[in-house]
């Protein structure tokens, strides 16, 4: 690779190293561990041997590139914030992954001259027909809703295009990603792919007036984009839509006649159902104007309430949705926890401090966004190849015997992830059977929690059903 000016610029960035040989199975491997349920649509739209540009919806730092990067069928170049390029090591290793510097307006007028550079070598990867990823929303956000566009991703495919003017060449793919949590480990991953956006298309556009050009295609992926990925743009009812996700999400189905609960299916209904009650918004603001009383202001104020409750109870939905677990679902539960006890206490000794230590060097980190990035990323990358090698030497001294220790490293992965489902469920038992018995002894907030809850459902329907 050459060296450019720019520290983090490498000439060549989209051919393979060493390093990238290295590191690309063994990162693939544990990525998928981090997720429990995954599923991806729409990888039938990624052509091969093209130039194209990714476009994800950009919400949990690097996990959005890394997903791309996985689910991609050939490798990708991603521009990220330059400020972590800030040691020469480290910016070797991050071009080594294909990683490019870019500068925001935070960096300094100085420093975004060097964009210009990047710019340059961006263009470079498409001409060669290698992709290229680039979040166009520029920084990460927490809620789930589609952000402003900058314009760097259209300068690059249009300059791109150039040669090949009308003829296609470039395209844009926008990708829907869609997190069960940002969060916790195990979380459900949605993955959406759409159909190219080709420049070619408006390249006479281009020709005639740039930023028109640049708008006309800054607009289609707008429009391409949001079908594929939560997006609840209502300021003012965004945490009793997005809460009514979970709890509705069943009934809409039901409603909808979706069988189904794949992730798709699920996504499926909570974009009509929050389409529907954008409808029930608009139609309201433009009867009621700012008047107090409405029908989705009553129901917002329910689901605020009902999950503050919730909260605070250290429970979730489904323990209200399903009333608990009953004696005899509790018993077979705890038989089956108490059969493979011995699988979960293997996987608990040899995995917790690769599992626990990620955890806490979060603590102090204050955006959510970054904590399953920094776990994956410490994890991967430091704590579980050391602390697996570490361990598979000490079973290899003691035993003597080579097939003895193959085998238990070949185990450690996947008897952790078999804890961790244990220890999910034991928590789903406890949690499950404490809430029955607390409708047993008919104690107020339990009850006051199903109530509310059946409310919620009530009004919920009346509105998408209307």
């Amino acid at each position: 690779m050459t060296r450019m000016k720019v520290e983090g610029a490498q000439r060549g960035i989209h051919k393979r190293n060493l390093i990238y040989y290295s590191l690309y199975p063994f990162v693939k491997t544990f990525f998928f561990q981090y997720y429990g349920k995954v599923e991806v649509n729409g990888q039938e739209n990624i052509p091969k041997g093209e130039p194209v540009i990714f476009s994800p919806n950009h919400q949990n730092a690097l996990m959005d590139a890394l997903i791309v990067l996985f689910f991609a069928p050939q490798d990708v170049v991603f521009l990220a914030r330059a400020d972590i390029f800030n040691k020469p090591l480290l910016a070797f290793l991050l071009n080594s992954l294909k990683i490019l510097p870019v500068f925001r307006q935070r960096d300094g007028a100085t420093e975004l001259s060097k964009n210009e550079e990047i710019f340059d070598i961006s263009v470079d990867v498409l001409k060669n027909r290698h992709y290229l990823c680039i979040m166009p929303e520029g920084n990460h956000g927490h809620q789930r809703k589609l952000r402003a566009f900058g314009k760097g991703i259209f300068r690059i495919a249009f300059t791109a295009q150039e040669e090949h003017g009308s003829r296609p060449f470039v395209k844009i793919i926008p990708v829907g990603i869609d997190f069960g949590d940002y969060v916790k480990h195990h979380a459900s991953l949605f993955v959406n792919f759409g159909k190219p956006i080709e420049i070619s298309g408006y390249w006479e556009q281009y020709e005639e007036n740039n930023p028109r050009a640049i708008n006309a295609v800054k607009a289609q992926l707008i429009s391409d984009l949001r079908p594929l990925m939560i997006d609840i743009q209502n300021e003012e009812y965004y945490e009793a839509i997005n809460g009514l996700r979970t709890i509705f999400n069943d009934d809409m189905r039901e409603i909808l006649g979706i069988r189904g609960k794949k992730l798709s299916d699920r996504f499926r209904a909570d974009k009509e159902m929050i389409a529907r009650l954008d409808a029930v918004i608009a139609e309201e603001a433009e009867n009621q104007g700012d008047s107090e009383s409405s029908d989705m202001k009553s129901l917002a104020g329910k689901v605020e309430k009902y999950l503050a409750m919730v909260e605070e109870l250290s429970i979730r939905d489904w323990v209200v949705r399903d009333r608990g677990y009953g004696i005899f679902r509790t018993l077979w539960r705890l038989l089956t926890l108490l059969v493979t006890f011995p699988f979960f206490l293997f996987g608990f000794v040899t995995n917790i401090f690769p599992f626990w230590l990620p955890v806490r060097l979060v603590r102090n980190i204050k955006d959510l966004q970054f904590h399953s990035s920094v776990k994956a990323g410490l994890g991967i990358l430091l704590i579980f190849p050391v602390w697996y090698l570490l361990l598979t030497l000490l079973v290899g001294i003691f035993s003597g015997v080579w097939w003895v220790w193959v085998a238990f490293l070949v185990l450690l992965l996947p008897m952790g992830k078999a804890a961790l489902y244990w220890y999910f469920r034991w928590k789903k038992t406890v949690r499950g059977s404490w809430f029955r018995g607390q409708l047993r002894r008919e104690k107020p907030a339990a009850a006051e929690l199903v109530r509310m809850r059946d409310e919620i459902i009530t009004a919920a329907r009346a509105l998408v059903v209307s």
